[in-house]
């Protein structure tokens, strides 16, 4: 049974490494333990089975085997119907985001995305790894407690809008505290605007003060930012957005999760098209694989957009997301 789960385990391994590829220090991490569960599970009711089968009672004896067999197979039907009904729930908080606040149709997904990305080039886990794509998913929920009309308002903030704006991370909060399966995700939608230099929001967090997951998310979300098209700003090109982001490390956005990025974009490149795309929608975002960016063979233009500070919403009264 351990050499079949080894085996298993390899070829997995094997097939992220080569087809996914994900760095080899991590392709194999975490696969072994869970299918030991499972198949331990179902060795131990083969070895049961057999040796009540050969016991004085013969067969009928061996029928005993059903009962933790039984038990076995329902709590791995429950244990799925939970994960669909986590995904469900998901699914239907990003879509009212989504209707609700329509010029960042697909933001959602694709910041669970990046955020797994980097997540993964970090040698997260992979039940961590769901956690953080949760968060990246559900980092804007709270802007359903945000008026439509300031959500999809074409023109500047004012301040008291901006202000409103920026209580969309304690919404979502408080939208998801009640949700168990989230778990860190929940500290990470609260703080995914918090800046390492003191200057974010809600709770001006600095450094290490703020969490981990939120440091994945804040770089991830500011990543689609500058890479989509808004009603209030123009996609910029994936080297340019990059680069915007190493600019800010240290100040705004943490080294280590720009260079994680940075990285996992140079092996898997980006993919802008999200599950929810519909053909034909004229707010459908552009769709295909950018190519891996290329390191800059020299001084890069000033860029032709405002920095990353105020994509992600900071400063500039007219930017949100």
């Amino acid at each position: 049974m351990l050499g079949f789960c080894l085996v298993l385990a390899a070829l997995d391994g094997g097939v992220l490494a080569t087809a996914e590829r994900v760095p080899v220090r991590n392709a194999w991490r975490g696969l072994l333990v869970p299918s030991l569960a499972p198949h331990a599970v179902q060795g131990l009711v083969g070895l049961m089975t057999a040796v009540l089968w050969r016991s004085p009672y013969g067969w009928p004896a061996a029928l005993f085997a059903l009962l933790p067999m039984s038990v076995s197979c329902w709590a791995f039907a429950r244990y799925h119907r939970e994960r669909a009904a986590h995904q469900a729930t998901i699914r239907a908080l990003v879509q009212a985001v989504d209707l609700k606040d329509t010029y960042t149709r697909g933001h959602s997904e694709r910041v669970g995305r990046a955020s797994e990305l980097i997540g993964r080039e970090l040698g997260m886990d992979e039940a961590r790894l769901e956690t953080l794509r949760f968060a990246g998913t559900l980092h804007d929920v709270g802007k359903l407690g945000v008026p439509t009309r300031i959500l999809r308002k074409d023109g500047p903030l004012t301040p008291e809008e901006r202000r409103i704006i920026e209580l969309h991370p304690e919404y979502g909060h408080e939208m998801v505290r009640g949700i168990g399966f989230l778990g860190e995700a929940r500290a990470a939608i609260l703080h995914h605007h918090e800046r390492l230099d003191g200057t974010g929001y809600p709770y001006g967090l600095r450094g290490a003060e703020i969490p981990e997951l939120a440091r994945v998310v804040a770089v991830a979300d500011a990543f689609d930012a500058m890479t989509s098209t808004r009603s209030y700003s123009r996609s910029r090109p994936v080297p340019a957005a990059l680069e915007e982001l190493a600019r800010c490390a240290g100040s705004q956005f943490d080294p280590a999760m720009v260079r994680a990025l940075a990285n996992a974009l140079a092996r898997h490149g980006w993919q802008t098209a999200v599950t929810s795309d519909e053909p034909g929608s004229p707010l459908e975002p552009a769709r295909g694989n950018v190519p891996p960016p290329r390191p800059p063979s020299g001084p890069a233009p000033p860029p032709d957009a405002p920095p990353a500070a105020r994509a992600t919403g900071r400063t500039a009264p007219g930017r949100r997301q």
